[in-house]
């Protein structure tokens, strides 16, 4: 009698979910299944990051102001300077944007500038496994790069004007 092998492949699909906003998300290399991010996991959604981008400027260095990147009209109702440079700081895995650490830095930083200073808040997708946080923080650079597009396009100035005028700044 013959003996029948079967071999039996298992095909993983790859998962992608789509914001309109932001754009699309997937689940496949390099973001999951390589050696050194074994594990497939998407990021969450927008809503379940629960981003904030929090404005403080020399006119308001003790309470923020919340921007929205979907809705320039906040940007008009706040105390946003477009000839004015523009920082961000993001916190990073476990910690929230509106730690006292956060505000310190930026009263600092009106001390020896007149500047935009955006706190990016994202504590309700940073604290989770470290694993979740690393493709949730995938969403918070794609909020982060919306708010900059339409800060470029604000005020109707050129895009490389106002390019000129951001900088984005990493702390550790």
């Amino acid at each position: 009698s013959r003996e029948l092998l079967c071999i039996v492949v298992l095909v993983s699909a790859v998962r992608q979910f789509c914001y309109d906003s932001i754009g699309c998300f997937s689940d496949s290399k390099p973001w999951a299944g390589a050696a050194i991010r074994p594990l497939k996991i998407l990021p969450w959604s927008p809503e379940k990051v629960g981003t904030r981008l929090l404005l403080y400027t020399n006119k308001n260095p003790n309470n923020f102001q919340i921007l929205l990147a979907s809705d320039p009209s906040t940007i008009e109702a706040s105390n946003f300077q477009i000839a004015k440079k523009t920082r961000f700081v993001i916190h990073g895995f476990i910690d929230k944007g509106d730690e006292s650490w956060l505000v310190d830095m930026c009263k600092n930083v009106f001390e020896v500038e007149e500047v935009n200073y955006i706190c990016v808040d994202w504590k309700r997708g940073s604290q989770t496994t470290y694993t979740q946080a690393a493709n949730n923080v995938r969403v918070v650079g794609a909020q982060v790069a919306q708010m900059l597009a339409m800060l470029k396009g604000s005020d109707g100035r050129a895009a490389e004007e106002v390019t000129r005028l951001v900088s984005v700044q990493r702390c550790n």
